[in-house]
């Protein structure tokens, strides 16, 4: 996904925490030079100083698209165990912004208010959210 967002005169910033996470992060940085990891780098007041900036977040229902939307930043929310109508999307955010996994594949979805309860067989639920529905979307958004 990355790569077909790279394609817009923007910087990324991949925001995280924890040493595995930021590795992971630094892997998928690869060599772009278009993007840079945030994570672990800077205070929170820092990082909301960033975020207050942004053109658009992308990411799971976590603080930061909560932060971001605090901001008016435009968040597109990946749902994978949860579901957005579960009341944690993001403060005005537009509804084709949460974009969830696959409820046919998935049929048992939301699996978890919080995300927190691994139910068997759907560990991958997040993965069913095709790429090209996300790029569609930043794309959108970007223009």
């Amino acid at each position: 996904m990355i790569d077909q967002i790279a394609i817009h005169p923007i910087k990324i910033f991949l925001f995280g925490s924890g040493a595995s996470e930021i590795a992971s992060l630094g892997e998928l940085k690869g060599k772009h030079d278009k993007i840079q990891v945030v994570a672990g780098k800077f205070t929170l007041a820092q990082e909301l100083n960033l975020i207050s900036h942004l053109d658009l977040m992308v990411s799971m229902d976590s603080a930061n698209a909560h932060m971001a939307a605090i901001y008016g930043i435009p968040v597109i929310t990946l749902w994978g165990a949860t579901h957005p109508f579960a009341g944690f999307m993001p403060f005005s955010q537009r509804p084709e912004n949460a974009i969830t996994a696959n409820r046919e594949e998935f049929p048992n979805l939301p699996t978890s208010i919080y995300g927190n309860k691994i139910v068997p067989g759907y560990e991958n639920a997040m993965r069913s959210i095709p790429v090209v529905q996300v790029v569609d979307r930043i794309n959108q958004i970007l223009k």
